[in-house]
């Protein structure tokens, strides 16, 4: 039955699938389904049996990968598949998508004449055109900033191209939960460095007031526990402060694990929904640069505008040090 599989019945030009019940001419071998067998009641490939020919499957499409990855390094040609030059371990990146070759033999997906056709398939590595297996979305391009996904797909008014560019770093790992939080409408993933240090992970992002929000409200929630910190430790008029608050009555304890629980949950929150928001932030400032230039610099601008910052991320790891910082220098310098 497996030889069958991909052909067409003469009778209902449906292609043969596995499951499918099939009765066979035993006299030219052509296969029909049993049903369309019993419609007509007899083959009707006559002319093989007039010419005392026998059946033959259906040509099988034969792809021809063309295209080769060449090393910027020491200029090796490369299979397309590869991610890394076999001659000297530089990683390869790709500047165009597969180039499939289809033969004579084959008809071309669009129904075109196959002589000389070329199809670019710039989502190669996430079909399963060519497998039983559905690789996406488990499967990257690795060798594509793109991931091996349309360039062109849309998000909301932005193409998928656009996007790659206003991320620019790490588009790997981002542009997969792009575009299943798009296909899923599901916000949940998952972020560990925005789990534990979300102005950090906002800041270098580009987002700084979210960094801000972030770094106030943990500072905030952490006051109860420096407020501990000044009254078992002599901080001069620190400590003068802090003895407002009776840190062993019920209503100041009640505090303190409300702070820890709120903590917690800021924590598990910009975990959870930090590539959601950085997914809704981009597609927001992407649509606006958009609108304010043309096509022809728009790749630059969003390079530019987008990507990581260091100068906010060394800032907000200053703030990020400086509240501890304080308490040291105020120790050894002010207090006698």
């Amino acid at each position: 039955m497996t030889d069958y599989i991909g052909s067409h019945c003469p009778v209902c030009k449906k292609a043969f699938k596995e499951d499918d019940d099939i009765v066979v001419c035993p006299e030219c071998g052509t296969p029909y389904h049993r049903e369309c067998y019993k419609q007509t009641g007899k083959c009707i490939n006559t002319e093989l049996h007039k010419n005392g020919e026998s059946w033959k499957p259906d040509a099988k499409e034969n792809i021809i990968f063309i295209t080769e990855s060449v090393c910027p390094r020491c200029g090796s040609k490369n299979s397309p598949f590869n991610f890394y030059c076999e001659k000297c371990g530089m990683p390869l990146a790709s500047s165009k998508p597969f180039e499939v070759y289809y033969t004579q033999d084959n008809a071309a997906p669009d129904g075109n004449a196959s002589q000389g056709y070329t199809k670019y398939d710039p989502n190669f590595f996430n079909r399963n055109e060519y497998s039983k297996f559905n690789f996406n979305p488990y499967l990257i391009n690795f060798s594509d900033p793109l991931c091996g996904y349309n360039p062109n797909e849309d998000f909301e008014g932005v193409k998928l191209s656009e996007i790659g560019d206003y991320v620019e770093n790490n588009t790997h790992y981002y542009l997969p939960i792009f575009k299943r939080i798009k296909e899923t409408g599901k916000a949940l993933t998952w972020n560990f460095t925005a789990m534990l240090f979300p102005e950090l992970y906002f800041s270098n992002r580009k987002m700084p007031l979210l960094a801000l929000a972030a770094f106030v409200v943990k500072f905030i929630l952490s006051l109860p526990n420096y407020i501990v910190l000044m009254n078992e430790y002599d901080y001069g008029y620190l400590t003068t402060l802090a003895k407002i608050f009776d840190i062993n009555s019920p209503s100041f304890q009640i505090l303190k694990v409300l702070a820890a629980i709120l903590g917690y949950v800021i924590m598990f929150f910009c975990g959870g929904f930090a590539n959601w928001i950085y997914y809704r932030h981009t597609l927001k400032k992407v649509a606006k640069l958009k609108s304010k230039h043309n096509t022809a610099n728009l790749t630059s601008v969003l390079r530019k505008k987008g990507g990581t910052s260091g100068l906010l991320l060394t800032l907000f790891i200053c703030l990020y040090a400086l509240p501890i910082s304080a308490f040291y220098i105020y120790a050894i310098y002010f207090i006698k």
